[in-house]
Order: structure tokens, then C-alpha cells, then sequence
């Protein structure tokens, strides 16, 4: 577990840091503009679908499902009901991408209702583009889910970097010419190449394919009986991010850009830590679930969150007390001005204070759903979701893009402890007592990284001597016990 983990944390981070080269180029060549707010708007709204119909909720229902019908009916069972839920997804997403299209423009008039009216024309254009987006990210999605339940880890993170360099090479080779389109165009390109990317092993492992629908399979039903609470709550999240866009629409141009940006690094390690390791220990939480090892779960459970500890607090420590010079680093040239960067800079600060349990959510939840219990974690994100918007319309008054920033971090904390008081009161408690005594140790290694880097004048520098004397003490510990440090 311990090195699928860092083998997939190594692949992810690579495109991580693609993703912000990505978002790097676009800063360079069109700033934060009119021009970005609105592909920051529609790429939103084609990437909201797929969080509902793609990875996101199906991949994460179909796991402990699979196995189930695997171990009571055979492989060829499983099979056939890979096939139909591929299928059904196709269809699915393709209805979806023609309505986008179709009725782009009043997608747009609702959700960022504050833009100007040039503005929303652009929006509408680049969505019209970037819909069928959804039909790729969808199917490779899905089959990544597949791959990771035969153990195999690194094809599925790599996927995102061939998104990441299709945008980019559209950006530094047509944006000038092109404008604005180029980078629409580029997220189409990424999605055909994430999907073809994946297909050569869903038919090693797999063997054939079927054009066929089984509506009768029990456990077809299953997958959608259990998802639909899933699809609640994940709706409820997009729901979330549309009132988002509909709040930072009203602040200046550029503002939706500088919290698209802050967003970016802010889920750095998200995505790199907290996403990774919730990807390899959900497969082998499920399994213990299924031969009733709780022992082994909890174990597993447990060393998870000290493991996103262990790597979210000196990020958190980075991305507060250094947001600014990470934000000049990144972002701080071409069109992207000074007034750009402190606006981004405040908007990680705020975002950054909730990084731990915002990554902590990804593996609490797949806790749950390894009990299939999909229920429960979609009424706690319901929740901070509800609490997340009161939060934006007090909080953008007085502290604009920061306020929206903060708010994020304030219901993510709560919808993280609802989830361990809960997942503790009905199934299995983590040993909060040792998750504590391990945090102290973490916040001093901490703060002795922060004093002895805090002068430093070079960013790059200042960051690695921050990384070296955070590590230093760990090193050994780690290379004696390994994983069992956690």
C-alpha cells in the first residue's frame, strides 16, 4: 500500500506541478482578464457533469459493488457489469454534452449572472466548445476506477498530464493567434487523450468489450440504488460551486480568475497527498470490509489520516506564512500584474486554512462508502454546503474574495468532524488521543522549518531549506519502522 501510495503520489505530483505550469502559461498570455473569468466559468460547468456522472460518484460506488458480485458470481459477472455501467455512462453523457450546447447561453445567464454582458457571450462560446469534454472524461474517468480495483495505480494518475500539456501546447502555440479558443480546443484534445491513454489496459486486464445493457443485473440496480444519495450530495457540491461563481461574478474583473488560480495551488496538495492516498487505500478498505477485518480497517483508516497529516500541516504552514511569495513565484508574470498577485495571494491564505480537513473528507467518505453506507457523508456535505453560502453572503461584504476563500475552509472543517464524530458513534473510532500526540510532533517540526527559512530572501531557497529541516527529523524514524511511523 505503502508504495503503490507514493508511486501514485509521485505520478500526481508531476502533474500537479503541469497543472500549474498549465495555469502559469495561461496567466502569462492572457493575464486575469474578461477573457479568463469566463473559461475559468465554462470549464467549470463541463468539468461539473463529470463529477457527477463520471469518476467522481460512479468509479467510487462501483468498487465495493464489483467485488461483491465477483465473489458471489465470478469474473465474468463483474464483467458484464463493467459493460453495462460504461455503456449507460456513454449515453448519458452524451444527452448532457448536446444540452450544454444547445442551451449554452441560458447555462451561462444563470450561473454567473453578475458578468457583463461580453463576457457572458465569451462564456457561452467556450462551452459550446468545451462540452463534449464530458463524453471522454466521463468513459476515462470510469475505466480508472476499473484499473485501480486490479491494482493498478499508475496509468489512471497519469492521465492528467497529458491534459495538462494539451492545454498547454495550445496555449504557447495559439493563443496569440487564436485567443481564448485555443485553450477550449486544448481541453477537448486532453480529454480524447486521457481516454485513449487508458484503454490499452482496461483491455489487458479485461480482455473484450460489449455494446450491451443488462437492465435486469441486481447489481447494476445496486450500483444506482447506491449512488443516487452520491449524486445528492455531489450535486449539492457543484450546486455549491455555481453559487461560488454566481458570488465572485459580482467582484472586479479578474477577481474569478485570482480565486481560479488560488484554487489551483490550494489543490496542489489536495490532489498530490490527500486524493493519492484515498485513490490506493479505498481498493483494500473495501476488501477488509467485505471479510469483515475491522481491525485491519481501522489500522488502515488511521495510519490514511496520520499519513495526510504528516504531509498537509507543512503545506498548510507554506501556504499561509509564504502564500505571497508562492503566488510572485508562479504567477508574477506577462500580463498577470501586481494588483493580480495580492489578490491571489490573500485568496490562498484563506482557502489554505482548511487544506486538512478538505483532504481528509476524501478518505473519511470512502470510509464510509467501503460500508456502503452512501448516505450519511451526503448529508454532512449537504450541510457545510448550506453553511458555505450563509458564510459567502456575510463574509463577501467585508472581505470580498477573501471572505469567499474562508468560507470554504470553515465548512470543510465542519463537514470533517461531523464525518469522524459519526463514522466513530456507527461503525469504527480512530484513536484521536494518538492522532494528537502525532500532530505535536508535526506542528514543531513545523515551526522549526518556518523560523529557519523565514528570512531567506530567494523563494526557491527559502522552500527547500523549509522542506530539509521539516524532513530531518523524520528520516530515520521513517527508514527504520517505514510505514508503521503512522
Amino acid at each position: 500500500m505503502f508504495r503503490s501510495g507514493m508511486l501514485v503520489m509521485v505520478i500526481t505530483m508531476a502533474s500537479r506541478i503541469l497543472g500549474l505550469v498549465r495555469t502559469a502559461m495561461i496567466a502569462y498570455y492572457f493575464g486575469a482578464s474578461k477573457f479568463t473569468d469566463a473559461y475559468f466559468s465554462a470549464f467549470k460547468i463541463s468539468n461539473l457533469f463529470r463529477q457527477l456522472l463520471g469518476e467522481g460518484a460512479l468509479g467510487t460506488v462501483f468498487i465495493p459493488v464489483y467485488n461483491e458480485r465477483v465473489a458471489k458470481h465470478g469474473e465474468e459477472a463483474g464483467k458484464q457489469l463493467i459493460f453495462s455501467i460504461l455503456n449507460l455512462l456513454f449515453v448519458g453523457t452524451s444527452i448532457i454534452t448536446l444540452c450544454m450546447i444547445v442551451f449554452s447561453g441560458q447555462i451561462i445567464n444563470i450561473i454567473v449572472m453578475g458578468y457583463p454582458a461580453e463576457t457572458k457571450l465569451i462564456a457561452s462560446r467556450l462551452l459550446k466548445i468545451m462540452a463534449i469534454y464530458l463524453v471522454f472524461i466521463g468513459m476515462s474517468g470510469m475505466i480508472c476506477a476499473v484499473l485501480n480495483n486490479f491494482k493498478q495505480f499508475a496509468v489512471p494518475a497519469a492521465t492528467s498530464l497529458l491534459f495538462n500539456i494539451a492545454i498547454i501546447v495550445s496555449a504557447v502555440f495559439w493563443g496569440k493567434s487564436v485567443g481564448i479558443d485555443a485553450l477550449a480546443a486544448g481541453v477537448v484534445v486532453g480529454g480524447i487523450l486521457q481516454l485513449l491513454m487508458v484503454i490499452p489496459s482496461f483491455f489487458k486486464i479485461i480482455k473484450k468489450y460489449e455494446f450491451k445493457i443488462d437492465f435486469k443485473d441486481p447489481s447494476l440496480r445496486r450500483v444506482f440504488y447506491l449512488i443516487l444519495p452520491m449524486l445528492l450530495g455531489i450535486f449539492a457540491k457543484q450546486i455549491n460551486s455555481v453559487v461560488d461563481q454566481f458570488f465572485a461574478s459580482y467582484l472586479k474583473s479578474g477577481g474569478v480568475t485570482a480565486l481560479e488560480n488560488a484554487s489551483r495551488l490550494y489543490n496542489l496538495p489536495l490532489g498530490v497527498f490527500g486524493i493519492s492516498i484515498a485513490t490506493v487505500i479505498y481498493p483494500s478498505m473495501s476488501r477488509a470490509i467485505e471479510r469483515k477485518a475491522f481491525d485491519e480497517m481501522r489500522d488502515r483508516l488511521s495510519k490514511g489520516l496520520n499519513i495526510l497529516m504528516f504531509l498537509i500541516i507543512p503545506s498548510i504552514a507554506v501556504l499561509t506564512v509564504y502564500s505571497k511569495d508562492v503566488i510572485s513565484l508562479v504567477f508574477s508574470y506577462g500580463k498577470y500584474d501586481g494588483d493580480a498577485v495580492i489578490v491571489t495571494s490573500q485568496s490562498l491564505l484563506y482557502y489554505s486554512l482548511g487544506l486538512y480537513f478538505y483532504t481528509a473528507i476524501h478518505l473519511l467518505s470512502r470510509a464510509f462508502y467501503g460500508m456502503k453506507n452512501t448516505r450519511d457523508p451526503v448529508k454532512y456535505s449537504i450541510v457545510s454546503i448550506v453553511l458555505n453560502i450563509i458564510l459567502n453572503a456575510l463574509l463577501i461584504q467585508k472581505l470580498q474574495h477573501r471572505g469567499l476563500a474562508l468560507a470554504t475552509s470553515i465548512a470543510s472543517g465542519v463537514n470533517f468532524f461531523l464525518l469522524v464524530h459519526y463514522f466513530k458513534k456507527k461503525y469504527i473510532g480512530v484513536d484521536l488521543k494518538k492522532m494528537g500526540n502525532f500532530l505535536m510532533k508535526i506542528l514543531v517540526s513545523t515551526v522549526a522549518a518556518i523560523s529557519l527559512s523565514y528570512f531567506i530572501e530567494i523563494v526557491l531557497i527559502k522552500l527547500l531549506v523549509f522542506s530539509v529541516v521539516y524532513l530531518a527529523p523524520w528520516l530515520m524514524p521513517l527508514k527504520r519502522r517505514g510505514i508503521d511511523v503512522f
